[in-house]
């Protein structure tokens, strides 16, 4: 009997299968992972047949040639052949090209160009059903393009007399005042050496977030996903390139003392008086779920400017839309707090970046290097996040251990997904932007103001 024995990843491993997945996928995270820790260790040899990949990484054999020839088409991996005293024609093995250092770096910049393709090819879908972004009203602002010819800097951002090039300071859009949601964009600031530095400016909600991204005050914004497909149908150029959260976290809540009892259904909202505030993302997604719940012509809709928690505890509305942070503020006052989450009941995806057309377009390396610093801001954030907490708290009014909490609570429920898992963090379906815009349309809201 032949008998055979093969290193394997451990739990002290998982720490690196993170971080690369954040740029590839779960697969060929752990496929990349293993053959990187064989590089690392001197008792092994670094090439590793299909067999050993396929037992070490933890993955199935199809898995782990799928994750191989992707790797090898990336440049990440290479391909040789193993040394056997068998005869015959040697089996084929495959090795980690780079160190770790670099294989992340070049892992996320790989990743980063696939967001843009993605980002084209959204803007595209998107526009193809509706009237897409005015092309005779509001003009685009000039924005800097990149530079004509060949690459003056290398790998490490080290120009080729030995020089590194100025940081160029970035400013991104917040979509509300700084809190735990954006985490990861804090802590891409420190994550990983970069010529790009972070600034961040705060707007009163997504839609003046994209005001200040199309009028070149910010370079990058964040906003919510209904926001973005009003916004593109109203004439503004923008274009989502990453989604910072899966699934939307928008929901309608209330407490026990205003609805008079528990709150689980939406059907529950037959006659009641809602909360939301005009023109923001939450009102759009909650007026999308009373729509297609059939409720919009039996519910009565308040414009509460904001002011969720007074609404409810002066008895105007017997609910308010807003976002999955807002309950838990009300439930750490000590009252008893019910949600239902708009994207249980329709999946939308949260909060975008999103850039204009021209950035897209004419800035694209600008653009791969402010993606390849978010990626590793959202590894730190996930993967060390209570020492990412304690750094960003600093510019927040919340405690560390708060930031960690609500960060933790909000990536788990709503930052995973199939795509994520298969492709990283970001990833996007033009076909599910343009669902939601063909909902949105149906019931007459991209229009709205």
């Amino acid at each position: 009997m032949d008998v055979r024995t093969f290193p394997i990843l451990t739990d002290e491993d998982e720490a690196l299968v993170s971080r690369l997945s954040v740029g590839t996928g779960e697969n060929a995270a752990r496929v990349l992972a293993y053959l990187l820790c064989r590089r690392g260790d001197p008792e092994l040899a670094n090439a590793a047949t299909r067999t050993a990949v396929h037992i070490g990484a933890g993955v199935s054999k199809n898995a782990a040639g799928d994750a191989l020839d992707d790797l090898v088409a990336a440049g990440l991996v290479a391909e040789t052949t193993a040394p056997t005293a068998a005869p015959g024609r040697p089996p084929k093995a495959w090795y980690a090209v780079g160190s770790e250092p670099e294989t992340i770096r070049r892992t996320y910049a790989r990743h980063a160009d696939r967001l843009i393709e993605q980002g084209d090819r959204t803007a595209a879908t998107i526009e193809s059903g509706s009237n897409g972004p005015s092309r005779t009203g509001e003009a685009e602002p000039n924005t800097k393009s990149d530079p004509d010819g060949a690459e003056t800097v290398t790998s490490n951002g080290v120009s080729a007399d030995g020089v590194r090039p100025p940081l160029e300071r970035v400013t991104v859009g917040l979509n509300w005042r700084s809190n735990a949601l954006h985490l990861p964009l804090f802590a891409a600031r420190g994550a990983t050496a970069s010529d790009i530095s972070l600034t961040f400016d705060e707007y009163d909600g997504s839609r003046a977030a994209v005001s200040a991204v199309t009028s070149a005050t910010c370079d990058v914004g964040i906003a919510g996903a209904a926001t973005i497909l009003r916004e593109r149908t109203r004439g503004r150029p923008i274009v989502p390139v990453a989604v910072c959260f899966q699934r939307s976290m928008v929901v309608l809540y209330t407490t026990r003392a205003a609805f008079g009892g528990p709150f689980d259904r939406i059907d529950q909202l037959e006659g009641c008086r809602i909360g939301m505030t005009s023109g923001t993302e939450t009102e759009l997604l909650g007026r999308l779920l009373l729509e297609q719940a059939g409720l919009r012509d039996t519910a009565e809709l308040v414009d509460i400017d904001g002011e969720e928690q007074a609404a409810l505890e002066s008895g105007d509305v017997d609910a308010v839309t807003g976002m999955v942070p807002d309950p838990d503020r009300l439930e750490a006052a000590e009252r008893t707090v019910d949600a239902v989450t708009v994207s249980d009941a329709y999946p939308a995806y949260g909060p975008a970046l999103i850039v204009t057309e021209r950035t897209l377009r004419q800035r694209r390396r600008f653009l791969a290097d402010v993606l390849s610093s978010i990626l590793a801001g959202w590894a730190t954030a996930v993967h060390a996040t209570s020492t990412a907490a304690h750094d960003f708290a600093s510019e927040t009014d919340q405690s560390p251990e708060r930031i960690a909490r609500t960060f933790d609570g909000v990536t788990d429920r709503f930052g995973a997904s199939d795509a994520v898992e298969r492709r990283g963090w970001g990833w996007h379906s033009p076909d599910k932007w343009e669902r939601l815009r063909d909902a949105l349309a149906q019931v007459g809201m991209l229009e709205s103001a």
